[in-house]
């Protein structure tokens, strides 16, 4: 069988619409004369024998046809007319008709081609060359024999890979048609060789010059790892397999070309889902999203991102049966690889894109699916936020989800993402080959350096992400410089600016947009109307843009600042009495009723290393919990409130927290796992007693019961791994830490298999190998 990179996809490209390019390796299963086509020096051997000339020869087929046709001219072109007019051929060539050809494109100078679909009832060729290329019509496959063609009459042939580079030259408006077929459609390269490769990497260096490109593959007849290093160098994928080999696989495939979009899915109720066109998005200087703002249509539109490899293992994702789920760390370049995909996948039913859904609305949404009958594709953000919402969506059997959200996100939601419906894909690292296309995608207006990539002790060998190599190469007057700077000036010159400011990077850091409503009621302690704070919130263009998403109603405006990722970033760097006065002042004066899905803004609101670093004292902190739960009597505020307490050390009061959250909650793995951490570290400080062994041991079984019973693998291998160290260093001498650090060994290992770039997870795997290797 033949070994296909990212086999799926391809599968789907062969029915969607797909181009061949094809070498003189295609055609070795035909013949004339009784003797098969030449393939390689094959054919400059024959030349040599006919025209009696001495042998070896050190001219290349390209000269030595020169010199030939220099004086012999008629007697070549008649030893080409007839040793290239085929006459019969392998009846695996007929597999051809079950794939959708949109054009095929050739260096052969035969007629192995027009041979093959003569009596077609399904195609027919349309030599470009000849009648120009096919106005309408699904019928016809455009056929550009590059080189020409015995079929011509002309005897115009053209051996030299190098002449098609100059080509390029010569007509280019011709080339750009050609070029454009190949970044609109995928193409299988079939039949050529290292050697041949000049006219390969003419196109590649065509069709990379600053646009999107089709996925492409190429068919290797053996696994040679130098020649695969090479193609992928030019942006192929491959294909090991002889000519007949995989003639047969095409032969094997049930191919179905998928239907149409439904006309008109989306009506009143999902117009914001609808992907907006080039023409009604708003431009704006790509410079922008280097410097730190996130992606927008334009951006992505604009073909000036660069598409790393992760685009093309989700799009192979995408063309398999279960639904994808996208994850990786912060600033790994997930929303713009989604916005990427939503704009550039066909053939899989209509493309809708959701940053916000709630489970009522994605009821009604799947009703109209269903009731009209048409695949659709919904690319999802922020997966986490929408996890009940996506368990409604894929009951349906026309929708298929692909989802973003960050790793440690996921890992708290992925018992709603079954490894049986969905496949997780980690598009945290870039490889050498995207980071230097990265790095040559920044503009030149951005003042920058040349990367270099940190020493973390985390990353171990683990791919750079997309923030580490545009935070080494820009220099300097990034948007987080910017931020950062706005809240210094404002700070001293406006005061309730400055808080509007901390309180949307607050919300926005817990993934809700800031309103009126929540500004007005925080701005009461600077006596400021409503009137006044939707002033001052419009007056902060330069570091908020208006919100135009499905949380924002029409009796108000709402604001986010520029970038997720940035807000963050403001928490972590403005003072901690900072955070801690305007914490305290939001949840005294904001209602969460005027919070839209408080149920996503809770998440992160009460996050125990936000609020450990803003109350430094627990007393402060266990009194801003306490009077937290006064209004969000829930088991997860609990949980928060416990974790902070444990951050502290308060490690008993922490304990009696997460107790009371667990007899609040019913089998909450999450809550049992907080609860085991707890315990554990509630007695790991205490003299070794049996009383105090036996808490360490059942710690160390509930987080085991954890990682076997629930589907958070990556979460609970990680707590689990991380305690078994902490349970060697206590208690080295007993078999039970050997028995512990080998299951934590083993689950990190399964986990990395998906979280390839987790570092927190390859530095785990690290400690316990040292701890396993101390103790035996």
């Amino acid at each position: 069988m033949p070994q296909i990179q990212n086999e799926q996809l391809f599968r789907h490209a062969l029915g969607e619409g797909m181009n061949f390019f094809l070498g003189a390796g295609f055609s070795v299963a035909a013949k004339s004369g009784g003797k098969n086509l030449p393939v390689g020096d094959g054919l400059k051997t024959e030349l040599l024998d006919y025209f009696q000339r001495p042998k070896p020869s050190g001219l290349t087929l390209s000269q030595l046809c020169q010199i030939i046709s220099s004086t012999r001219r008629e007697e070549l072109n008649d030893f080409f007319k007839q040793r290239f007019t085929v006459e019969e051929f392998a009846p695996e060539y007929s597999h051809l008709e079950r794939i959708n050809l949109k054009a095929i494109f050739t260096t052969n100078i035969d007629d192995l081609i027009p041979k093959i679909f003569e009596s077609s009832q399904k195609y027919y060729i349309n030599d470009v060359a000849m009648r120009g290329p096919v106005i309408s019509g699904g019928s016809a496959i455009d056929y550009i024999p590059l080189h020409g063609s015995v079929l011509h009459g002309d005897g115009k042939y053209d051996f030299s890979p190098l002449e098609i580079a100059s080509s390029f030259d010569r007509d280019r408006d011709k080339w750009f048609g050609y070029v454009s077929r190949i970044q609109q459609t995928p193409t299988l390269y079939w039949g050529y060789r290292v050697e041949d490769a000049g006219v390969l990497q003419s196109l590649s260096r065509e069709t990379a010059a600053g646009r999107s490109k089709a996925e492409a593959w190429i068919v290797l007849r053996s696994k040679d790892a130098e020649a695969i290093e090479y193609y992928t160098s030019l942006g192929f994928q491959t294909i090991i397999a002889d000519t007949v080999e995989l003639l047969r696989y095409l032969g094997q495939l049930q191919v179905k070309k998928v239907a149409g979009a439904a006309k008109s899915l989306v009506g009143k109720h999902f117009g914001e889902f609808q992907i907006p066109p080039l023409a009604k998005v708003p431009v704006r200087s790509i410079s922008e999203f280097y410097l730190g703002g996130e992606p927008t249509w334009y951006d992505v539109y604009s073909g000036k991102i660069h598409e790393t490899e992760h685009f093309t293992a989700a799009k192979n994702a995408i063309a398999g049966p279960k639904h994808v789920a996208l994850i990786g760390g912060a600033v790994s370049g997930k929303t713009t690889l989604l916005r990427q995909l939503a704009t550039r996948t066909t053939g899989f039913g209509q493309c809708l894109y959701i940053d916000e859904i709630t489970p009522e609305k994605a009821t009604l949404l799947a009703r109209d699916i269903d009731a009209e009958g048409q695949p659709v594709l919904l690319f999802i953000d922020n997966a986490a936020d929408a996890s009940e919402a996506i368990q409604i969506l894929t009951k349906s059997s026309l929708i298929k989800v692909v989802a973003a959200e960050r790793d440690y996100v996921f890992e708290s939601v992925a018992h709603r993402f079954p490894q049986h419906q969905f496949i997780e894909l980690d598009v945290s690292g870039l490889n050498g080959v995207d980071v230097q296309a990265v790095q040559d995608r920044v503009p030149n207006d951005v003042i920058r350096r040349q990367y270099d990539r940190s020493q973390d002790e985390l990353s171990g060998d683990a791919d750079p992400t997309f923030f580490e190599v545009i935070t080494s190469t820009i220099l300097k007057n990034s948007l987080a410089d910017r931020f950062m700077q706005a809240v210094k000036e404002l700070r001293s010159s406006n005061l309730p600016q400055h808080d509007l400011l901390l309180v949307a990077c607050y919300c926005y850091a817990c993934r809700v947009p800031i309103s009126v409503d929540i500004g007005a009621a925080f701005c009461r302690v600077h006596g400021l109307s409503a009137e006044e704070t939707a002033a001052n919130l419009l007056a902060m263009g330069s570091v908020l843009s208006p919100y135009e998403g499905v949380l924002a109603d029409t009796s108000q405006d709402y604001y986010v600042p520029r970038s997720r990722e940035v807000s963050e970033l403001v928490l972590r760097k403005i003072p901690p009495f900072e955070l801690k006065r305007m914490l305290e002042i939001f949840h005294a004066e904001v209602s969460t009723t005027k919070i839209g899905r408080y149920d996503v803004f809770r998440r992160g609101a009460y996050d125990s290393q936000l609020t450990g670093r803003a109350f430094s004292k627990w007393e402060e902190g266990l009194a801003f919990y306490e009077r937290a739960f006064g209004r969000d009597s829930s088991h997860s505020l609990k949980q928060h409130g416990a974790l902070y307490l444990a951050r502290k050390h308060k490690y008993e009061l922490a304990f009696s927290w997460i107790d009371e959250a667990r007899g609040m909650s019913k089998n909450n793995s999450a809550i049992r796992n907080s609860y085991a951490v707890i315990l554990f570290s509630a007695n790991a400080q205490k003299p070794l007693k049996a009383e105090v062994i036996d808490s360490l041991d059942e710690s160390m079984r509930i987080l085991k019961r954890c990682y076997t019973e629930d589907h958070r693998k990556a979460y609970h291998a990680k707590v689990f791994a991380d305690q078994a160290i902490r349970y060697a260093k206590k208690l080295p001498e007993s078999a039970a830490a050997v028995t512990y650090l080998e299951s934590a060994a083993t689950w990190l290992e399964a986990e990395l298999k998906v979280r390839t770039s987790d570092r927190r997870m390859r530095q785990l795997r690290r400690e316990v190998a040292v701890e396993l290797r101390a103790l035996k």
